[in-house]
């Protein structure tokens, strides 16, 4: 059976079809909710066997039906049967949680300080429960629990005895709607899809020979302006994405696809169309054949540091492959930092208003006065500056998401080049930065650790590498920027390598020391080199046992690396010393200004060919 990955990507309707998208979607959100407050009593019923569609195990509970017509109706149960399976699973994690739940896992008020849940306490009787290691994402989601459960003890006082008490039927607030229950896109009775195919033309302008191009004419069936579900008369064109076009043209196999609600930003709704594609992904190449770990560490002065280990047959057991890269985006964080500090004010403000206009609305009710004049222009001020607020946090997750991109391609890009194809970095998720820090910078430091950057990266670097044929770990990140990567000891660091920096020790410090042989280097690079080595272990290991093995820094396993560099080859141009070239006016990776941008989100199918053509070039004119 061929591998394959399943891929989304949205295409917002035409503006002839937003109207018509948006009553379809009210009207699927308002069925899928009453199936899922009606069959929320039989939630057990949705934890066992799921290997056929949601809609049919729905089927088997449902006695009210919608009357939309009977592939709608299959629509709404595919969708209202995959909020029920996510939330069996949730309760089936709350009863293995259960147990654990004691005042134990919350700190007392004390003073002004209001209580608060104790992160360490919550983490040391979840890995009681199940290792962190063995199934990282059924870690994060039992501490996702415990969390709620928490919760639920600081509003009420005491912790929920059943999963019904912590969570609430959980209907959509947001309209979204999948197709998956319809019988495909030439013979959907919900929705109809024709490819059209545009060969070769000639531009106009240019008279440059264009590629092929693929669009889509579709035609949805739902309700109108009086209420009456029908067909829409008019076939409506969709313009697809470029990558879409390359994997269908490629014959990538359509699968359903899913209308969902979006909010512009200035609080319009419109509608969009997820286009899903089950794209061919690259085999894995058996672990017998590996020799070399990529090991990535999350920086303190930079996103992300990498440094590459390869097994070795002489004295030393691991050997270092290439020079450590840093992946510097000093100048987004400052931009981060600015709209955050935005948020913030905006915050503020409308507090103060809100606190104007609730003072004011008790003020009428009990002395009933008339509304003074300027009422109307604090409620006002109140909705504006909630829209601003919206806008900061979208453009803050448009570039969390462009970081993503940016980190993974690097990421991929010195995976390929260097012939390794296991790629190691930190579970950072189960962790938390705690505290706002003494200064700006701390603050912002530890508010970028807590936001989703994170785990935008492993999502979109684990579907990437599956795509490519690339192995992903998450290995744990304990110790592993104070321990020295030469001769396995802890070691301190220090804010800087001068010697007045290190009269005394810092516990945050960029720049580590060992005492007990004198390897120093940056805190960044030294955690880069631990996180590979751990995976140069799990290697090892399975070579001589064939067992999956997950190790920590106290594991004695896990050997010294060649902290010289020994043979590794420059395998990417100088970094300089300048994180901005002299030319223009984006922030670009040191080094490559004159041979090649690293983009981010945007389809660029030959960046590895055109990274390796112009390192070539490069080394074919300096000899």
């Amino acid at each position: 059976m061929a591998k394959t990955q399943t891929l989304a990507f949205p295409v917002r309707l035409p503006d002839a079809m937003q109207a018509g998208a948006l009553r379809l979607l009210d009207a699927s959100r308002d069925a899928i909710n009453t199936i899922v407050t009606l069959l929320w009593p039989t939630l057990d019923a949705f934890a066992g066997e799921r290997t056929g569609p949601a809609w049919k195990q729905v089927e088997q509970y449902l006695i009210q039906r919608s009357g939309h017509g009977n592939r709608q109706e299959r629509c709404e149960m595919e969708s209202a049967g995959r909020i029920l399976r996510a939330q069996a699973t949730r309760k089936q994690i709350f009863q293995t949680i259960l147990p654990i739940l004691t005042e134990g896992l919350i700190c007392p008020a004390e003073g002004k300080r209001p209580a608060l849940k104790d992160y360490r306490a919550i983490q040391a009787a979840v890995r009681d429960l199940r290792d962190d290691m063995e199934e990282a994402e059924s870690f994060l989601l039992m501490t996702n629990v415990v969390e709620q459960a928490c919760n639920t003890f600081l509003e009420s006082g005491k912790f929920p005895t059943t999963y019904e008490h912590l969570q609430p039927v959980p209907v959509q607030q947001v309209a979204q709607l999948t197709f998956a229950g319809d019988d495909g896109m030439a013979a959907g009775q919900t929705y109809r899809i024709q490819p059209e195919y545009r060969g070769p033309r000639c531009d106009l302008h240019t008279h440059e020979q264009l590629p092929e191009e693929l669009c889509w004419r579709v035609r949805l069936r739902g309700p109108e302006e009086q209420g009456v579900w029908g067909w829409w008369l008019a076939w409506h064109e969709i313009a697809l994405p470029e990558a879409v076009q390359r994997y269908l043209l490629a014959g990538a196999k359509p699968l359903a696809p899913t209308l969902r609600e979006g909010t512009s930003d200035d609080g319009s709704r419109f509608a969009m169309l997820d286009v899903v594609v089950e794209a061919p992904a690259h085999l894995v190449p058996p672990l017998e054949q590996e020799r070399r770990a990529l090991g990535f560490d999350w920086g303190i002065r930079s996103l992300i540091t990498v440094s590459i280990l390869e097994k070795s047959e002489g004295k030393e057991p691991y050997r270092q492959v290439s020079r450590p890269v840093f992946l510097d985006t000093g100048g987004i964080d400052g931009r981060q930092a600015r709209l955050r500090r935005e948020i913030d004010r905006l915050k503020g403000r409308r507090d103060r208003y809100r606190k104007l206009v609730v003072a004011a609305q008790k003020t009428l009710y009990e002395q009933q006065i008339p509304v003074p004049s300027h009422y109307a222009g604090w409620q006002a001020r109140v909705a504006d500056m909630e829209r601003h607020i919206q806008t900061c946090w979208k453009t803050y997750g448009r570039r969390n998401r462009e970081l993503a991109h940016l980190a993974s391609n690097l990421l991929i890009l010195l995976a390929l080049l260097s012939d390794c194809r296991l790629i190691c970095g930190e579970n950072l998720r189960t962790l938390k930065a705690r505290g706002r820090g003494r200064d700006v910078r701390g603050r912002f430091r530890n508010w970028r650790n807590n936001t989703t950057v994170r785990g935008e990266l492993w999502r979109v670097l684990k579907y990437k590498c599956y795509l490519l044929g690339i192995r992903t770990r998450q290995e744990h990140a304990q110790h592993t920027s104070h321990t020295c990567p030469h001769c396995h000891q802890p070691a301190k660091t220090y804010r800087s390598p001068s010697s007045a920096d290190r009269q005394e020790a810092v516990k945050g410090g960029a720049w580590l020391w060992c005492d007990a042989c004198g390897w120093n280097g940056s805190r960044d690079y030294a955690a880069s080199l631990n996180i590979a080595r751990f995976g140069l272990a799990f290697l090892l290991t399975y070579h001589q046992t064939q067992r999956y093995v997950a190790y920590r820094m106290t594991s004695v396993e896990v050997n010294p690396c060649s902290y010289t560099g020994r043979g590794a080859m420059l395998l990417l141009p100088s970094q300089g010393l300048t994180a901005r070239p002299l030319t223009g006016t984006k922030i670009c990776y040191a080094g490559w200004s004159s041979s090649i941008a690293l983009r981010t989100s945007q389809p660029r199918s030959i960046l590895a060919l055109l990274s390796t053509a112009a390192i070539r070039k490069r080394v074919y004119d300096s000899a």
